[in-house]
């Protein structure tokens, strides 16, 4: 018990040095560059309206938000590019939203690399795949500058990897029977709904067998109830201007649509038939037998299946992806194969190179990494049957400590 406390304590102290040598170039690269132009200022200026008890997602902060970020007013007949989140993220974030917007964005830029690093840590113990302490940093370096997607999350000010961590941290503290504060942390993820609805069902399947499920679910929904209900005296019935507000925005013309890539309604159609029917069969390979093996890559599935049919907002959340990824090495058959999948983990530079002279790869790669991630796991997934009966592999895929316990 001694030394796990001093492990945690080494670890926090490690963190917020992080984030204080972080505050340097994130206030020199960017804040004083761009100054509000940032994705959190939506955020700030949504929440601070929260607070005030004006409506968030009317002209007023609307107007503010452009103002700020654009330099000028949309006009009407175009996107507005309004606050777009649940109103109980005021709460959530409540720390960031309180401060000055100049030090609310530098301590939050400054937070994102240790908070992905501490992401990335979770989902190895989570996987027990037991790196060398020599391999981590070159994993972070590769995860973060290699894959690019995760700078585009920090450069922007983005909410991936809060989301991220949540979901990381609701399965570990699952797993060392920390139910209620595992709940706690799924609930804070839904201030971004589009991210939290695969995070949620995720944690539902991942959980169901397990004997402390009732408490988790019942706290979950507790706690969700009570986030919802917190804006309430500020707002009133929030959720219905929300979702009048998201109705009457339209739909964001800056969205992409994986399936819409494809070149007519049919070939669409039978992408998205083949990726319910590819999902559905982990799920059920999961209900069968829900060893760690199972469990892991219906997490990857599931992470798969919802970026290529589901509207991305933008290029940062192909960061999900490298769940997928990491799921893939730790399963690979052979060191080859962990070799192939973490130099693909590159091929976001190649498209980005591909993009400045063929400009249809700008959008392809919502369709192409998706499925590059799909084919590698279908790899680690064939392998493994094929080896089922060998004792290599039935100790690795039934190696006990499953991701939801």
């Amino acid at each position: 018990m001694a030394h796990r406390w001093k492990t945690t304590l080494l670890l926090a102290g490690l963190f917020i040095l992080g984030v204080v040598l972080m505050m340097g170039p994130s206030y020199t690269l960017l804040v004083k560059p761009r100054g509000e132009a940032f994705d959190l200022f939506w955020i700030w200026a949504g929440g601070r309206a929260v607070l005030r008890g004006e409506n968030p997602y009317g002209p007023e902060t609307t107007r503010l938000i452009q103002r700020s970020v654009f330099g000028h007013i949309i006009p009407p007949d175009k996107y507005q590019h309004g606050f777009p989140h649940p109103a109980h993220i005021a709460f959530v974030l409540f720390p960031f939203i309180v401060l000055p917007f100049s030090w609310s964005v530098l301590l939050w830029l400054a937070l994102q690399l240790p908070l992905f690093m501490a992401t990335l840590l979770l989902g190895l113990d989570l996987l027990d795949w037991r790196l060398h302490p020599a391999f981590i940093f070159p994993l972070t370096l590769l995860t973060t500058l290699g894959f690019r997607y995760p700078m585009i999350v920090y450069v922007l000010g983005q909410l991936v990897f809060f989301v991220l961590f949540c979901f990381a941290a609701t399965l570990w503290l699952y797993r060392r029977g920390h139910v209620r504060l595992a709940a706690a942390a799924l609930a804070c993820a839904t201030i971004r709904p589009d991210l939290a609805l695969p995070a949620l069902a995720a944690a539902a399947a991942l959980v169901w067998r397990s004997p402390r499920r009732k408490a988790f679910l019942a706290t979950l929904l507790i706690i969700g109830a009570g986030m919802a209900l917190l804006p309430v005296p500020f707002l009133g019935l929030w959720p219905v201007t929300w979702i009048r507000a998201m109705l009457s925005y339209g739909q964001n013309p800056f969205a992409t649509w994986p399936p819409g890539l494809l070149p007519g309604f049919g070939w669409r159609l039978a992408l998205a038939a083949a990726m319910v029917v590819w999902l559905g069969r982990y799920a059920l390979r999961l209900r069968r037998s829900p060893t760690p093996f199972r469990q892991a890559l219906f997490l990857s599935a599931v992470v798969i299946f919802w970026l290529t049919l589901m509207p991305q907002t933008g290029s940062y959340t192909l960061t999900l992806l490298l769940i997928p990824a990491l799921v893939a090495m730790r399963y690979a058959p052979s060191r080859r194969w962990k070799i192939a999948i973490a130099v693909s983990l590159l091929s976001p530079w190649l498209y980005f190179g591909l993009g400045k002279a063929f400009p249809p790869f700008d959008t392809l790669i919502f369709l192409l990494l998706p499925l590059q991630f799909l084919l590698f796991q279908e790899v680690v997934q064939f392998t493994a049957k094929r080896h089922k009966e060998s004792g290599e592999s039935q100790k690795v895929r039934e190696k006990p400590g499953a991701l939801g316990g």
